[in-house]
């Protein structure tokens, strides 16, 4: 992704920072998943929206907002992006 820097931590886990100046002064994470399909299925039961689905050959995603308006993505990488 363009203006996109990002780090894996040995233990597991990313982090992503990027440039978007319209969320400047937001919150954003990105949890990710190993099943995106089943994580829209649990949000859709506790009444979350999860509609948003954002897909690329890298990454699949689900982009929802918290009470407050921050944004949280669940990503689900594709085989693709680890060579399989």
């Amino acid at each position: 992704m363009p203006d996109v820097a990002e780090w894996k931590f040995p233990g597991g886990g990313w982090l992503q920072v990027y440039a978007l100046p319209e969320r400047a002064g937001g919150c954003s994470c990105t949890l990710a998943v190993s099943n995106l399909a089943e994580e829209s299925e649990k949000l859709r039961g506790l009444g979350v929206d999860s509609r948003n689905h954002i897909a690329t050959p890298m990454v699949k995603t689900i982009m929802i907002k918290d009470p407050d308006g921050n944004s949280i993505a669940l990503a689900e990488a594709s085989d693709q992006q680890f060579g399989h």
